[in-house]
């Protein structure tokens, strides 16, 4: 998996300054990482997720094909953010019925959401948020365009992480969403 590290770091680092296209094999990494990161942080969190999860990870180089994985802009003074939660099935007893766990996080100036089934199965359609929250997993486009129109903070990204329901409780929040920074680099702008 060190490998994998060193290929998120040299796709993740530029998303945190520049606008870029993410082709399918950056999308897959990525996903491959957050759905990674995702078991790591259940795993000191909650343990929730089967302990086979992160070792298919490693074996098949990419998420299981019923996770899901999306990425969003993120902007908050406070760079790190952490939401997971249990999606259970509607009106069953939560200890027998445990559907999924969603895991929603920041890493500097990219949010991550990694939806884990734990039952084959469809989701419903979510909310995007004006576009704001791009699918990486399963891929839906062979490119895309990096950041999108909006960003996340501290306080919205709690909508984001509770688009996924399982209509245990009514979820009404007001979302305000700042414009992305969209700022191009040329070669000749240099590192930065």
């Amino acid at each position: 998996m060190s490998t994998l590290e060193n290929d998120v770091k040299d796709i993740l680092i530029p998303m945190f300054h520049q606008v870029r296209a993410l082709d399918e094999h950056a999308q897959g990494r990525l996903a491959l990482w957050a759905a990674k990161m995702a078991v790591l942080l259940d795993a000191v969190g909650g343990n929730i997720v089967p302990h086979g999860a992160g070792q298919g990870l490693e074996i098949n180089r990419q998420p299981h094909h019923g996770m899901r994985a999306w990425i969003a802009a993120y902007h908050d003074p406070n760079p790190l953010a952490l939401v997971s939660r249990p999606i259970y099935m509607p009106g069953k007893d939560p200890k027998y019925e445990l559907l999924g766990l969603c895991v929603t996080f920041s890493v500097v100036k990219v949010a991550f959401q990694v939806f884990i089934p734990f039952f084959d199965g469809d989701l419903a359609p979510l909310e995007d948020f004006h576009g704001s929250v791009l699918q990486i997993w399963p891929p839906t486009s062979p490119l895309l365009d990096w950041p999108p129109r909006f960003r996340f903070d501290q306080t919205s990204i709690q909508a984001l992480a509770v688009r996924l329901n399982d209509n245990r409780e009514d979820v009404t929040m007001e979302v305000n969403l700042s414009a992305a920074e969209r700022v191009r680099r040329t070669p000749s702008d240099g590192p930065t």
